[in-house]
């Protein structure tokens, strides 16, 4: 690397990956790859607790073996053991008789309880006892959290085998229903930018925050990794553990397989295309599309129970359709099908550019991931692991196609993205102590193309949600990004009496080079077809960088530093205390430049970063079993949760000086005269005189990164008939989160309509000015109730329900500064935020699985179905025409007049109408219609959504090789019925049904008009997901051996 700060760490990690090999502890990682053993040896005679134990735990498939003797109270701890099992357990010691305890299993992140009774040595045997791990009742369980198995991983229902899929089966982890792919999650509440994902404990999200799935090659639509490589998965919401950070919503941690001494291997595809689909509600065919999959995987040892391999890969190939077109052939069409029709025209016959059909577009989606992996039992007590994981993707992206928009063929982009992903692992043992190391190292390269160059335009609508789209996708003219991610981690963990104590560092160093100017190839809004045959549009905007190259990139680096303490106390055998104390650091070696006219007219410079003071994390966390039989435990704690924001929110501060690059806006509203449209792509525009005005974007020295305080209550016990129950509390304050200031704005007045403040720019020379900065307003409270009743029978059941309400002051979706403030929905002060429900709130969810292997004959079945029901996300009603004057037409809360007689209501042509037609649509809103007052954020909600998804697995007796056959079907209620399982959503969560037209001359009442024709008509807000509306299947075939 050319920054020296990046080279410098990049040299730290050679030398850490020196001593790896030397076998000495180094710096390494801060999240969990492994489990942990502990147990207590009595006497069986009279159950006093024995010392000086000799324990020895054997991996069995690995021959894997961990050491320890029982302290004083006869208790041992084998932290860091590999996930899986079975392991044996043996306890050996003079005087008795030695106890073997098999069948054990060590999950992810998870302690498994061993205890052990030795008889008198009356005779020289072994005894032998099959262990069993309770997840639910464990003594060292605290907080929240659930793991997904490999039985689950191979038997729950899943199309697109993402992880996705699985984490769906925990309650506070919500997949988004607008969501084609089902891969975009929030949980407890909480943005879906801000949760860790982790891949054998190294960090594995998208950490610039480009793509919704939080995961590398999200953009791409790509798992990180294949399912087939993956041995368990963790969701965790608040794990009171210090070693484990990074989000304030969730954190989804993966560790993945490994090679054992015996072979085994797996060859897998699957197909399906538009005939595994149903009609769904529309009573229309998708448009052909196929979609394959193929893949294997390999692992065994190359020396027994010294050396393993394991290898892993997999081809995906999709074509999907978008389900919208402006001809009729799809289920949802463009409402505006003739004057989509006339653009095509009028484009090929005066400039010789056509845009594309009117028809649907097949979006082609390709993958290729690899996995590679080694173990090495390098001496007694050392094992290391090294491992590399490879992805590359590439997708057509498909935006803004719905019944009120519509985006031509060659407005769409393509984005290519590649992943590498190494890391290596040492875990040494040292007497009482152990040692946990990582390093890992990752880079990944994301690239857009477009099929065209040509002026963005947009015509119809709101600028930047036109109805009409053609030219190059704004943003994807000069986009690219490059992200080299180092992590240096290192635990170290030593028992002394009961307190299982561990110190560790995590420490990770970014370099990112990001290409992004949006509007390269020039911006023209026009407000309907007549003002773009005459060339005149309402707006024009372009994006350049300065000097002599106008694509060259923004680069800069990011320091995150952390170092922890932490206490496991087993008070007593009822009582265990977690105890610990967290530090994060951020550092930013490079400062954005500075821009001497913006201080000055602002009184902000643009060359600040965010605080780089220290953030603690105190947590304490608790288990108790009131009774001591181990049949119920109260458990819970309380402590702070420090993530990060998408540094893609820094980076804008970077790239948004107004001294590397120039971002010109132009309204014909504000007095700038907007040029005549000009097709030359490379022709536009650059030099607007004193109207044009630049946007820049700034960052508060204060602003910290978001952080909660959560405090989880948990109370687990068995019930009757076997079934075991969990109800659980999870309350979450916040203590820092971001928010925009737009300081180019300055309150000048109040609005004829409601009253609320009005704006005009502070400078001309700036057309906005973002601050990022800090809100600590907003709160999530979850409830649950969780039930399950494992059977010996090979069936399994699991069912339960999740209440939620969350509020915070500002919901940021979007990457781009502008875009977080100017969609940002505002009732009054745009300087003061106001606490309001959440638009990642699901009020109500209840989910449940099963799943049950038989056999019959010589075959082996497995079934299992998913059943999720939840209420809709809540949604925000706007007006249009801008009333706070803040240059915006998408960012006003509605105001609902008192009485119908307060406005005058027109519809989109212009006629007036009367009232009772807006009120109905509030009704079905769930808006009073007499409210007399300014909406707050996201008071309506969307549809409830009911889906259920099945499997079924057919294993066929073939010698040697299992044979297996699959057949998948998702949201089977609508296979039953096309009118059940459909999902309806509003596009970004708003809906603007009325524009405000200022106030009548005669009366001096406002005029609303409806924002276009239908738009108050009721459910017109809605749109529905058309693939997931339908009934999807997939077969599959599988050989094992």
């Amino acid at each position: 690397m050319s920054i020296s700060n990046f080279a410098s760490a990049r040299r730290l990690a050679a030398g850490l990956l020196a001593a790896l090999a030397l076998g000495t502890a180094g710096v390494a990682h801060a999240q969990v790859t492994t489990g942990s053993l502990v147990g207590s040896v009595r006497a069986e005679s009279d159950g006093s607790a024995l010392p000086g134990v000799a324990i020895t735990a054997v991996h069995v498939p690995t021959g894997t073996a961990y050491s320890a003797m029982t302290s004083n109270d006869g208790r041992f701890v084998l932290p860091n053991v590999r996930v899986g099992g079975p392991y044996s357990v043996t306890a050996v010691l003079d005087g008795f008789r030695s106890t073997e305890t098999t069948g054990v299993q060590v999950n992810l992140g998870a302690t498994t309880e061993v205890a052990v009774a030795l008889p008198l040595a009356e005779v020289a045997e072994t005894i032998e006892v099959v262990g069993e791990y309770d997840a639910l009742i464990n003594p060292n369980r605290t907080g929240s959290s659930s793991a997904v198995s490999l039985d689950q991983i191979e038997s729950l229902p899943s199309v697109r085998r993402s992880l996705q899929d699985f984490a769906r089966t925990n309650p506070y982890f919500n997949v988004d229903p607008s969501d084609p792919s089902a891969t975009r999650i929030s949980v407890a509440g909480k943005n879906n930018r801000y949760n860790s994902i982790q891949i054998d404990g190294a960090v594995n999200n998208d950490l610039f925050g480009l793509a919704d799935t939080g995961t590398p090659g999200g953009q791409a639509d790509t798992q990180p990794i294949s399912l087939d490589a993956i041995e368990q998965l963790q969701m965790v919401v608040s794990p009171y553990d210090v070693r484990q950070g990074g989000f304030t919503g969730g954190g989804l941690n993966a560790v993945t397989r490994s090679g054992s001494n015996a072979f085994h291997g797996s060859i897998y595809g699957s197909v399906r295309d538009q005939s595994f689909v149903g009609d769904g509600p529309f009573d229309r065919e998708v448009a052909d599309f196929d979609e394959d999959q193929y893949g294997f995987r390999l692992g065994g040892p190359v020396l027994q129970d010294k050396l393993f391999f394991f290898v892993n890969a997999e081809i995906n190939r999709r074509e999907s359709p978008t389900g919208v077109s402006a001809d009729g052939t799809t289920g949802n069409q463009f409402g505006k099908p003739a004057e989509a029709a006339f653009l095509r025209g009028y484009l090929q016959e005066h400039f010789g550019y056509d845009p594309g059909s009117l028809g649907d577009i097949p979006a082609t989606t390709d993958s290729d991931l690899a996995f590679a992996r080694m173990d090495w039992n390098v001496a007694e007590g050392h094992q290391l692991t090294l491992r590399h994981n490879y992805v590359d993707a590439a997708r057509d992206v498909i935006a803004d196609r719905s019944t009120t928009s519509f985006r031509f063929p060659t407005a769409i982009y393509a984005i290519a993205s590649e992943t590498n992903s190494t890391v290596a692992q040492l875990n040494s043992v040292f007497g009482s102590a152990f040692n946990e190391a990582r390093l890992g190292f990752q880079t990944i390269r994301d690239k857009r193309a477009t099929p065209v160059t040509f002026p963005t335009v947009e015509i119809g609508g709101a600028p930047r949600r036109g109805e009409l789209i053609v030219g190059t996708e704004r943003f994807s003219g000069a986009n690219s990004l490059d992200q080299d991610i180092l992590e240096l981690t290192d635990d170290f963990t030593f028992i002394k009496g009961a307190h299982t104590v561990t110190v560790g560092t995590h420490n990770e160093f970014f370099e990112f080079k990001n290409l992004f100017l949006s509007d390269f190839y020039g911006y023209y809004f026009f407000p309907d077809l007549a003002a773009f045959e005459a060339g005149q549009a309402s707006e024009y905007s372009i994006g350049f960088a300065n000097g002599a190259d106008p694509r060259r990139p923004a680069q800069f680096e990011a320091n995150q530093y952390g170092i922890y303490a932490g206490d496991q106390w087993r008070v007593n055998d009822r009582l265990s205390l977690t105890l610990g104390l967290r530090a994060d650091m951020a550092r930013f070696p490079d400062k954005p430049s500075f821009n001497g006219a913006a201080e000055a007219a602002l009184g902000h410079s643009t060359a600040e970063t965010p605080s780089e003071d220290p953030v603690l994390s105190p947590r304490i966390g608790f288990n108790w079993d009131p009774t001591g039989e181990g049949e119920q435990q109260l458990r819970g704690g309380v402590g702070v949760f420090a993530g990060r924001t998408p540094y893609v929110w820094i980076s804008n501060a970077y790239a948004n000086t107004g001294v590397e690059s120039t971002s010109l806006s132009c309204q014909a509203s504000r007095g700038c005269p907007v040029p005549l449209f000009n097709p030359d792509p490379l022709g536009q525009p650059r030099n607007l005189g004193a109207a044009g005005s630049v946007t820049v974007d700034l960052i508060d020295p204060d602003f910290e990164f978001p952080r909660v305080l959560r405090t989880t209550l948990g109370y687990d016990r068995e019930l009757v008939w076997g079934i075991r129950g969990s109800a659980e509390v999870v309350w979450s304050q916040t203590q820092k989160d971001v928010f925009y200031h737009n300081v180019n704005k300055v309150e000048v007045g109040t609005s004829p309509l409601d009253g609320r403040p009005t704006y005009t720019s502070r400078s001309s020379s700036f057309r906005d000015a973002l601050l990022l900065t800090n809100t600590d307003k907003g709160e999530e409270t979850s409830i649950s109730l969780m039930f399950s009743r494992p059977f010996t029978n090979g069936l399994s059941v699991t069912a339960g329900y999740a209440w939620m309400d969350a509020e915070s002051a500002f919901d940021a979706t979007s990457s781009r500064a502008i875009s977080n403030w100017q969609f940002m929905p505002t009732q009054g002060d745009i300087f003061s935020p106001r606490q309001a429900t959440s638009m990642f709130e699901i009020e109500h969810r209840m989910n449940a699985s099963a799943s049950y292997t038989f056999e019959t004959g010589p075959l082996g079945h497995t079934v299992a179905l998913y059943w999720n029901a939840q209420s809709g996300r809540p949604y925000t009603l706007l007006v249009g025409g801008d009333p706070n004057g803040d240059g915006y037409s998408t960012n006003d809360l509605l105001y609902v007049p008192a009485s119908a007689d307060e406005i005058i209501l027109k519809d989109a042509s212009g006629n007036v109408i009367d009232y009772e037609r807006f009120a109905d649509y509030l009704r079905q809103a769930g808006i009073d219609p007499t409210a007399g007052r300014i909406l707050e954020r996201n008071e309506s909600v969307e549809p409830w959504s009911h889906l259920l998804d099945f499997h079924y697995g057919l294993e066929l007796p073939i010698k040697v090789i299992s044979t297996e056959l699959t057949f998948d079907v998702l949201n089977v209620l609508n296979l039953l019925d096309s009118d059940k399982g459909v999902i309806r959503f509003v596009n970004f969560q708003t809906s603007t049904p009325v524009n405000y037209r200022g106030l009548d001359a005669e009366t001096g009442k406002p005029i609303y008009q409806e924002a276009g024709t239908g738009r108050l008509n009721g459910g017109s807000q809605f749109s529905t997901s058309d693939l997931r509306s339908r009934w999807q299947a997939k077969v599959g075939l599988r050989l094992s051996f």
